[in-house]
């Protein structure tokens, strides 16, 4: 979602006027486009600070923003009401809220009269998601990210992210899809639809008061599917989308997975825990049993199908017991890859104000480093049924003959070949597999 943000930025930094700089010295202008899923994130960023200290005494004109997940109230240090993080760090001049990049020009010239920018029809610009993107972020110029809501509903206990990016909000049917055609028409073959849950899309409170939703007669998100399944006699080869929440994962959508040509036999499904206490203290919303029914008719409805997760250990009040049935569950459902996450207390969260972080940093780190170990011998196993089979690999990148993309099931694949083969899906026959990546020849 960051990047995909940050696209949008550049293209309204173009249209003031701005052109990219090639480091920081050389900056009039630095935007940290910030994430809060992590304390670790917002560690980073300010952790510029020295650097930007620096550079500021060599040019007073350098402008700071601070925008994203970490902004609550778009601002200057010369605003009778400021963000908090303008009263805290000394070294940034505005902050800005992601979904109101239209104020930005406006805030610039308050932190700087002289500033030379362009002026622009504001206006033309308030709609966020119809302000234009780069499309630089993906590896090619034949992949995009598309992004369909903002926002989340959820709540879960440990999440900043309702507070940060507010309630969640969809964009129109009609407006994906145009915004998805003309991206075919630049020679785009697979398009990654994004939001905070992508798969809620169109059924959130902020969505059914606006009835934007109401002449549809299926779930939103499935009907959106269907309409960009469309673009496949356009070009349009691959429609995968991040990241689902289990609650809203329903028939409907496990059965468009596999009828839609689009559609990729590929999913990351975040389950966090695979303990119902621990879920519930979470604010889940589903339990486990539910998950592994929603596993069940993902892998009868696309038999080859590869699936991801999330998990984190070391939740607040987590036991062994409870922690041993996650690693149980991890190991039942046979998880090709997940991203395994030691919990850190978040400011403002509903953990951070009613529950403990009670869990010792050792007992967490040993926690994790044995779940990652059964990730690792579970990737290893997936891999290996490769072997011998040949899949359709879009090539990300090429450095002189090695080339490196992703194929159908998400499984990062690498070959050499003479030809320039970046932004081209080519069957690849698998020969080999190390830790994470498969390695392939030329079919």
């Amino acid at each position: 979602m960051n990047y995909s943000d940050s696209e949008r930025m550049e293209y309204y930094l173009q249209a003031l006027g701005y052109d990219k700089a090639k480091d920081f010295d050389s900056a009039d202008l630095l935007i940290l486009n910030t994430c809060s899923i992590k304390q670790k994130a917002e560690d980073k960023a300010l952790g510029l600070m020295k650097k930007i200290s620096r550079i500021k005494k060599e040019n007073p004109n350098f402008i700071v923003v601070i925008a994203g997940c970490m902004v609550r109230l778009s601002s200057s240090r010369y605003s009778e009401k400021r963000d908090r993080l303008l009263t805290r760090v000394p070294e940034i001049d505005i902050a800005l809220r992601t979904e109101e990049l239209s104020k930005l020009g406006e805030i610039i010239r308050e932190v700087n009269p002289e500033a030379k920018i362009q002026e622009i029809e504001e206006e033309s610009f308030e709609d966020y998601f119809k302000i234009s993107a780069t499309y630089s972020s993906t590896q090619t110029s034949a992949q995009a990210f598309l992004p369909i809501s903002n926002g989340c509903d959820k709540f879960c206990t440990y999440c900043i992210v309702p507070y940060s990016r507010g309630r969640e909000k969809s964009r129109k049917i009609e407006d994906v899809f145009e915004e998805a055609v003309a991206l075919t028409e630049k020679g785009v073959i697979e398009i990654t639809l994004i939001g905070q849950t992508v798969n809620s899309y169109g059924l959130s409170q902020y969505d059914k008061d606006k009835e934007t939703f109401i002449e549809i007669k299926e779930e939103p998100f499935v009907h959106l599917l269907k309409k960009l399944d469309t673009l496949y006699s356009k070009g349009l080869r691959r429609v995968r989308f991040t990241s689902p929440h289990p609650k809203d994962m329903s028939d409907q959508l496990i059965d468009a997975m596999g009828d839609l040509q689009t559609q990729m036999p590929f999913l990351h499904l975040p389950v966090q825990s695979g303990d119902d206490e621990t879920l519930k203290r979470m604010n889940r919303t589903y339990t486990v049993d539910r998950y592994r029914e929603i596993v069940k008719k993902l892998r009868e409805k696309v038999p080859d199908i590869s699936i991801t997760t999330d998990i984190i250990v070391g939740f607040c009040d987590e036991t062994k017991k409870e922690y041993k049935n996650t690693y149980k569950f991890f190991k039942e459902m046979d998880f090709e890859h997940g991203y395994i996450s030691r919990y850190s207390d978040r400011k403002g969260t509903t953990a951070n104000r009613f529950m403990k972080d009670n869990i010792e940093q050792e007992v967490k780190r040993k926690r994790w480093e044995k779940l990652n170990e059964l990730l690792k011998k579970q990737s290893k196993k997936v891999l290996k049924k490769f072997l011998g089979k040949t899949v359709k690999v879009l090539v990300e990148t090429q450095e002189e003959k090695l080339c490196t993309g992703r194929c159908e099931h998400y499984k990062s694949v690498q070959l050499e070949s003479d030809q320039n083969l970046v932004g081209q899906i080519v069957p690849v026959v698998i020969t080999d597999s190390r830790q994470w990546t498969l390695f392939g020849e030329l079919a």
